[in-house]
């Protein structure tokens, strides 16, 4: 049942909604670029604060300080209000409309959103610019703080969910989605990330429970002076507590493909993953990474005979892969324009495209046939009362 409802934002939209942290007061922030606390037991609003030139679709609170309040607006800046006041005691120029904003818990440290851009603010240093990460293509939707607030979340438009280290500002996870990504958190317990996606759709990963850390085994009692002796501990694993210094763990040696790519060798990645025994998901990762790179065209582009069958019997194999005919149907429209002109010069390439093209009829059959059955299903669920 509803227990209230406050009405002042003038019929225009409100974007945020937040408890304070006396669980007594609620901030909201609309498109009518106010801020208003509002009283729960009683529902009045008792502050409104103005001063963004337009929309707000963004605010935090600050767990150590109650009193202050963060908001980002479309006017480019993030500014700080004091709530015993009423006043905006700081404003910060992002540079571009703020999307989502995050306080630490201390509230010395404000991170914005806003373009492809997200940058780490003093606030105790007058709002000095500490860092500016610009690790993602697209504009980033939304910013979160994992469960120990040691790490950082952020999700954007060009499908990816990246997480940063906050002692170093570096990203140590990157995430890829189908969909532009609008939203990201996690649990209380770090267990799971939670993206939500513009195609409707909210995806839930789960993160492996660590391994248990072993613990040290006792010494055990040896004679002074003898080989043992001045052996002992060297089987021994650290503690947490302990402070481990000396040989750096040897690094996992790259795949050759990896190394190809690492050196902007794009053909020469794309021809080993062809040639090698790898699994359909390699192949289809390092063809996402070329997309990426925009080196499609540039790899599938001068092949003779030779080298063309290998990228068209792949093709043909896996094409209809629920998990892979995305990405290989756009591959398959590349190699279509490059070598379309020149269909006819050669037996084995001609007959590769036309088993090609019967596979992608026999699938858009397959698929015309699920929709009508999924619509004639539909139909007798809403006759029955079962949807």
């Amino acid at each position: 049942a509803v227990v209230s409802t406050q009405s002042g934002h003038y019929g225009r939209g409100c974007h945020v909604t937040k408890f304070d942290q006396d669980n007594t007061h609620i901030l909201s922030a609309a498109d009518d670029k106010t801020l208003r606390c509002w009283d729960l037991p009683t529902g009045e609003e008792i502050l409104c604060m103005k001063g963004h030139d337009d929309y707000i679709r963004s605010a935090a609170t600050v767990s150590m300080c109650p009193d202050i309040w963060f908001s980002g607006s479309y006017d480019h800046t993030v500014k700080m209000w004091d709530k015993r006041s009423g006043e905006c005691t700081l404003t910060l120029d992002h540079g571009s409309p703020v999307e989502s904003i995050v306080v630490l818990p201390s509230g010395g440290i404000a991170i914005s959103c806003g373009s492809n851009k997200i940058k780490v603010w003093d606030v105790h240093r007058s709002g000095t610019q500490l860092t500016t990460l610009s690790n993602h293509q697209k504009t980033i939707t939304c910013l979160a703080l994992d469960f120990s607030n040691t790490r950082l979340l952020s999700s954007s438009l060009d499908h990816q969910v990246k997480m940063y280290d906050l002692s170093t500002y570096k990203v140590t996870h990157s995430i890829k989605y189908s969909a532009p990504v609008l939203a990201v958190g996690t649990t209380a317990n770090n267990s799971h990330l939670i993206a939500g996606c513009n195609d409707g759709i909210v995806h839930i990963r789960e993160n492996p429970s660590p391994a248990p850390v072993p613990t040290k085994r006792p010494l055990s009692a040896v004679q002074p002076g003898t080989g043992a002796y001045f052996a002992r501990g060297k089987n021994l694993l650290p503690a947490k507590t302990d402070a481990v210094s000396g040989k750096a763990t040897k690094r996992k040696k790259l795949s050759q493909y990896d190394l190809h790519l690492k050196r902007f060798q794009y053909r020469e990645a794309f021809d080993h993953v062809m040639s090698s025994r790898h699994s359909p998901d390699i192949v289809v990762s390092v063809v996402l990474e070329l997309f990426r790179r925009d080196a499609v065209k540039r790899v599938l582009s001068g092949r003779d005979e030779e080298t063309l069958q290998p990228v068209l019997t792949f093709l043909v194999n896996h094409v209809t892969n629920p998990r892979h005919c995305s990405v290989l149907c756009d591959l398959a429209h590349i190699l279509a324009d490059l070598y379309s002109p020149v269909l006819g010069m050669s037996p084995a390439i001609d007959k590769l495209f036309e088993k090609l093209n019967k596979r992608l009829k026999f699938e858009l059959k397959v698929q015309e046939r699920y929709m009508k059955l999924q619509g004639a299903m539909q139909c007798f669920f809403t006759a029955t009362g079962l949807s």
